[in-house]
């Protein structure tokens, strides 16, 4: 069935196998002309991979999905699906800052042909692979004559660039923003959450201190829109709605994340860190034949870390969902499958609090485990299982069987015994909880799910690694 969208009640999106239709029941915007203008630049946008490559339908071919007595809508689409749709809290920071910087590339663009964006919300892309793409085809709206500004500003406003300050003066994880915040953070909320001296920094004063006292002032009356030039002259409309975009485009620069440090987890996978050069390239050799046997179109790499297991399954050909809780991590992933133009969307998650499904009825963003099922035929869970069973407390047969049911055929699983440095430092003061583990133990847990095809005892390392086939 066709489902209303939740913030555009003027259309709908629903999907079959492998296609999303959109379709909208207000009449098609603009003249003849502006809309022939449209359709040539979305062509171009979508050959440039800004906008995701779509059809125009006939609409009478609709009746079959409508609900009851829902009229015939006027305009249609149907476009591929997105490989692995993902969400604005599962974003690294240089990610999220890519999709604002997209954002209004995208409105440029439009601004140029008479139209523009209608609404400026993180939900309008997704990514396929590493790249943003935009993918609401009723965001396109046009422009009145003369129009000084764009209609969505005060929303890119709050969805964009104060979640980004917030992240920087306060160091506020954007994820925690976006699983908190579906429309973004108000002026008056950022206020009350920066101190006096950055409340009076220049960049900040015009971004969130005066706007928020004067919607104080102003209070709730509504607002009078967006003005026009006199006579309705597009061309003046144009000019100085192009410079608040350019404006907004330094205030991004200005906001954006700064460079991730390393972390203790970003150098995990380094010689000397947790392995020894041959061990490392031990473990490297491994990866790369198992790949060679299960050659897999789909590889989901749970705790990746850096993503260089990630970047071997890219390389061999496969596309890769990589996830990992450090977000300085996705940051150095993203940029590298960005420079090596590698099929991997790297995603920040605390795999022991995968994402959930939100919005009303859960209906508006699915659960990690709703995306990711029947969807892998390959699952890396390298040094990830003592993380789980220390951290999480997580018993060790509940997470095999996780694993299982996240793959359709294959996994490549690595055991990290109790005496492993890395373990003992997990563990802490509580290392006597785990002196019962042991690999016989874990091999007896893998009977009932896996087939074992290799072990592997990395040299020099209390690890081993496995190549597993579901039963």
């Amino acid at each position: 069935m066709a489902q209303a969208s939740f913030r555009d009640p003027s259309g709908c999106t629903w999907g079959q196998a492998d296609v999303i239709y959109r379709a909208g029941w207000d009449d098609p915007s603009g003249s003849v002309v502006a809309r022939k203008a449209l359709a040539v630049l979305l062509q171009q946008m979508q050959g440039e991979g800004l906008w995701i490559p779509a059809k125009a339908l006939e609409p009478s071919r609709f009746p079959p999905f409508l609900e009851g007595a829902c009229p015939l809508p006027r305009q249609a689409w149907e476009h591929p699906r997105v490989f692995f749709p993902s969400y604005a809290h599962e974003w690294s920071p240089a990610m999220f800052q890519r999709v604002a910087a997209t954002t209004l590339l995208v409105n440029e663009r439009l601004l140029a042909a008479g139209w523009e964006l209608k609404d400026a919300t993180p939900s309008n892309l997704l990514f396929d692979g590493p790249h943003p793409i935009f993918v609401d085809h009723l965001s396109p709206s046009p422009r009145q004559p003369g129009q000084m500004g764009w209609s969505a500003y005060g929303q890119f406003i709050r969805t964009f660039l104060i979640p980004l300050c917030l992240h920087r003066l306060n160091g506020l994880p954007l994820t925690w923003i976006h699983l908190a915040r579906r429309d973004g953070v108000s002026p008056e909320d950022a206020s009350r959450q920066l101190g006096l001296v950055d409340r009076l920094r220049p960049s900040v004063f015009g971004l969130v201190t005066l706007p928020a006292k004067l919607s104080q002032r102003q209070g709730r009356a509504p607002s009078r829109g967006l003005k026009l030039w006199k006579d309705g002259d597009e061309s003046m409309g144009q000019i100085i709605t192009a410079r608040l975009l350019q404006g907004l485009h330094k205030r991004l620069k200005r906001w954006a994340p700064p460079i991730a440090d390393a972390t203790l987890w970003s150098r995990y996978d380094q010689a000397g860190e947790s392995y020894t050069p041959e061990a490392l390239q031990a473990k490297e050799g491994f990866i790369q034949q198992a790949l060679e046997t299960c050659r897999p179109k789909a590889v989901l790499d749970l705790g990746c870390n850096t993503g260089r297991y990630s970047k071997l399954a890219a390389r061999a050909g496969a596309r890769v969902v990589a996830v990992d809780g450090d977000p300085a991590c996705i940051d150095h992933l993203w940029q590298q499958a960005i420079e090596e133009r590698l099929d991997i969307l790297p995603l920040v998650m605390d795999l022991g609090r995968p994402s959930p499904a939100l919005g009303w009825e859960n209906g508006e963003e699915a659960s990690f485990l709703e995306r990711t099922a029947g969807r892998f035929d390959l699952v890396f869970a390298l040094a990830l299982i003592h993380h789980l069973l220390v951290r999480e407390r997580v018993p060790l047969t509940r997470i095999l069987a996780h694993l299982a049911r996240q793959t359709t055929r294959w996994a490549i699983i690595e055991w990290v015994a109790p005496e492993d440095p890395q373990f003992e430092r997990l563990a802490g003061p509580h290392r006597h909880l785990y002196e019962t583990l042991s690999i016989a133990g874990f091999e007896a847990a893998l009977g009932p799910l896996f087939k074992q095809h290799r072990a592997f005892p990395v040299p020099g390392v209390a690890r081993t690694l496995y190549l597993l086939e579901k039963l």
